[in-house]
C-alpha cells in the first residue's frame, strides 16, 4: 500500500520513540513535542529521501531520458558532454542505441551537472527522487523510514547504542532484502562487474 511522506514521518519517530504529528505544518500540531517533531522531520526529510534514491537503483525510480549534447566539448579525455537531467540524482547507465542494448559498455563520467563521453547521442536511465513518495515500492519506502530515523536520532539526543541499533538494522537487514526483491523485478539487471576490472579495462565507473 503506498505511504504518503506524513505515513513515512510517523514510522520513523516511532522507531526512535518520539511524538507522532498529524501535520508537518507545526501549526497543525497540538503539543510542544509534536511541533519538535514536525521541525526535525521537515529539515531532515529531504536528505534522507535523497540519500535512499541514490543509495540503490530501485526500479520506482528509473526514468530515461535522451539529454541535450552541449556545444562545448570537454578540453580533454572525452569527445562530447550532454545536460544532465534537472531531476537526476544518479545516472544509472547509458546506450548508444534506443534499444538499450549494448555492443560494448560505453566509458563515461559524471561532472557537475554534466555527463561526459565519446559517444555523439545517448540514452541515459537515470534516478530521480519522486515528486509524490506513494510511488515507492514499499522496501524502499522502509529503507527511507530507516535512514530518517537514524537521523532523528542525534537530535532527539537518544542514546548511541540506539543510533548504532538504527544502523545496524538498515546496513544488515533492511537493506539487502530492499536489495534482492527490487532486483528478482527487473529483468534487465546486469550483476555489476568489480571496480578493479573496470578499471583494468577503462570501462565506466560504478557511480
Amino acid at each position: 500500500m503506498a505511504q504518503t511522506k506524513i505515513d513515512i514521518c510517523n514510522q520513523a519517530l516511532l522507531k526512535v520513540g518520539a511524538d507522532t504529528i498529524a501535520s508537518l505544518d507545526t501549526n497543525q500540531n497540538t503539543n510542544e513535542s509534536s511541533i519538535r517533531s514536525a521541525k526535525l522531520c521537515n529539515i531532515l526529510f529531504d536528505q534522507a529521501l535523497e540519500e535512499t534514491v541514490r543509495s540503490y537503483p530501485w526500479n520506482s525510480c528509473k526514468k530515461r531520458a535522451i539529454p541535450v549534447k552541449l556545444t562545448n566539448n570537454p578540453t580533454f579525455g572525452y569527445d562530447n558532454a550532454f545536460q544532465l537531467p534537472n531531476d537526476c540524482v544518479r545516472v544509472v547507465e547509458i546506450y548508444d542505441s534506443s534499444d538499450g542494448v549494448r555492443a560494448m559498455r560505453q566509458p563515461y563520467a559524471v561532472e557537475g551537472r554534466t555527463i561526459v563521453t565519446d559517444v555523439d547521442k545517448i540514452y541515459l536511465k537515470y534516478l530521480a527522487i519522486p515528486e509524490d513518495v506513494g510511488v515507492l515500492d514499499s522496501m524502499a519506502a522502509l529503507v527511507l523510514i530507516m535512514r530518517l530515523a537514524i537521523k532523528l536520532a542525534t537530535p532527539l539526543q537518544l542514546e548511541l547504542t540506539m543510533s548504532q541499533a538504527l544502523v545496524k538494522e538498515l546496513e544488515q537487514v533492511v537493506m539487502p532484502a530492499a536489495r534482492s526483491i527490487d532486483t528478482f523485478e527487473n529483468s534487465e539487471y546486469d550483476t555489476p562487474e568489480s571496480e578493479l576490472l573496470l578499471s583494468r579495462f577503462n570501462q565506466s565507473p560504478i557511480i
